[in-house]
């Protein structure tokens, strides 16, 4: 237990061994400082540097957006799909399984002679190049497909057919899904 006379030695002792270290130290190392002293800048000085600053970080960020604008433009939608070699399908409505669409593509001769993986799994949907989500509004008969591409989102193809319920719509999903793959290789001819 350290009462208030022990405290006092310890400080004191604490306080002589830091002076024994400190000076210890002071023999064996030598600093050079250089120390400048320049005048305090004005008012204008300081509105002018936070101007330029301002003007600075603008031109930077303009820079950054149309480079990164760029690149998204030079990948166009059809070449990022004829490209494409891993899918992933979503569902965002309840009459509709992704496991539908898989097997009616698999189902599909064209299909095996794209040359594409389908990956299934949330987790999994970070590697494939494009990414097909299936919805069907409310009260309708319509389903619609959306392509976009993972690491961009950029849209690469869309398109929607009539169906009474996910059996029935999977193979033409499949189907236009397909068309617009070949679409973009150049295997069909663009639609009129």
């Amino acid at each position: 237990m350290i009462t208030r006379g022990n405290f006092g030695k310890a400080l004191l002792v604490a306080a002589a061994a830091l002076a024994a270290f400190a000076d210890a130290r002071a023999q064996v190392i030598e600093h050079k400082v250089t120390v400048t002293v320049k005048p305090s800048q004005s008012v204008e000085e300081r509105v002018s540097d936070e101007f330029k600053e301002k003007e600075l970080r603008k031109a930077a960020e303009e820079k950054l957006a149309s480079s990164e604008s760029a690149k998204i433009a030079d990948s166009s939608p059809r070449a990022i799909l004829a490209r494409a070699r891993t899918v992933f399908i979503s569902s965002g409505t309840s009459y509709f399984e992704p496991v539908q669409l898989q097997n009616e593509l698999r189902k599909r001769k064209e299909f095996e002679g794209l040359q594409i993986a389908l990956v299934d799994g949330w987790e999994q949907r970070k590697v494939a190049d494009v990414h097909v989500e299936i919805d069907r509004p409310i009260f309708t008969y319509t389903f619609t497909y959306k392509v976009t591409e993972r690491s961009t989102g950029t849209v690469l193809a869309t398109g929607k057919v009539t169906a009474f319920d996910g059996n029935t719509a999977a193979p033409k999903l499949a189907r236009r899904i397909v068309e617009d793959i070949l679409r973009a290789r150049g295997q069909l001819p663009a639609k009129k």
